[in-house]
């Protein structure tokens, strides 16, 4: 049987209109060499029967369930579990795809990490477009993130490694920071409106929650003393010297380099 080269997973939970906006934004795609995982925690707003509807209308879903779950992360684990992709992306209910030719635009070249841009959707006339740096480091991790419903995971980023249940809102933020910033693993960025992000969604409307949990997580993880000169360091590279820095070391960006170098370093120490 041939491997599949996507598998999408979406998680969902009492929220019938958006998971039926997400199924018929992967429907229309012209791409076609995917599967679809819907992860359901027993919800009763109709979502099972949407669900089951689906079910009867395409091969591409090619596992389902509806059952209580331990949460989001919980709920995305157990898609794991049943896919078969080289590539995983979640796109959980309410978030959908930008335009029926997005997945046909990516090229799953292998990179352990694709990600495209994001537009997150305030109103009908509101919006902000989420666009990631063309390359990462631990200074821009550690202070900001890479939009989930944008990203495509190489899937043996998970053969060791599930998503952490004691953190609510930010564990797929800690893959993130594991695997790009201690693992090293390879990393791409395309400049496509990949999808629209539902912003009354868990993670935009408990922004308080997302705060302290990676504040948490940084204190448990990298001492104060080392993060204050991260910091700080990311201060210098926005500043008038931080400028010059680049130009006096123009030869191969020795010096930023360097301070990559020291960064991954500092990171893995303290791991």
């Amino acid at each position: 049987m041939k491997e599949v080269t996507l598998s999408i997973i979406t998680v969902n939970f009492n929220n019938n209109f958006g998971l039926q906006k997400t199924i018929r934004s992967i429907q229309s795609q012209s791409y076609s060499d995917y599967e679809h995982i819907i992860i359901d925690a027993n919800s009763t707003d109709g979502s099972k029967e949407t669900i089951i509807k689906y079910s009867q209308e395409t091969s591409h879903l090619k596992y389902w369930v509806s059952e209580p779950d331990k949460g989001i992360y919980d709920g995305m684990n157990k898609g794991l579990k049943h896919a078969k992709g080289k590539y995983i992306y979640f796109l959980n209910s309410g978030d959908f795809l930008f335009d029926t030719n997005v997945l046909a635009s990516i090229s799953f070249d292998d990179t352990e990490y694709i990600c495209g841009n994001m537009r997150i959707i305030y109103s009908d006339t509101e919006y902000e477009d989420i666009v990631p740096p063309e390359k990462i480091d631990g200074l821009f991790l550690l202070k900001s993130f890479l939009p989930h419903p944008a990203s495509f995971i190489h899937h043996s980023l998970f053969m060791n490694q599930e998503y952490r249940r004691d953190y609510k809102i930010i564990s797929d933020w800690i893959h993130m920071v594991d695997n790009l910033v201690l693992k090293g693993c390879s990393y791409k960025h395309v400049n496509i409106l990949i999808s629209k992000f539902d912003s009354t969604g868990l993670s935009s409307t408990n922004g308080s929650i997302g705060l302290y949990e990676r504040n948490k997580w940084i204190k448990e993880n990298i001492p104060p003393r080392i993060y204050a000169s991260l910091m700080e360091l990311d201060d210098l590279k926005s500043s008038i010297l931080g400028s010059i820095i680049p130009i006096v070391n123009k030869k191969k960006h020795r010096t930023q380099k360097r301070i990559k170098k020291i960064v991954l370093l500092l990171a893995r120490i303290f791991k």
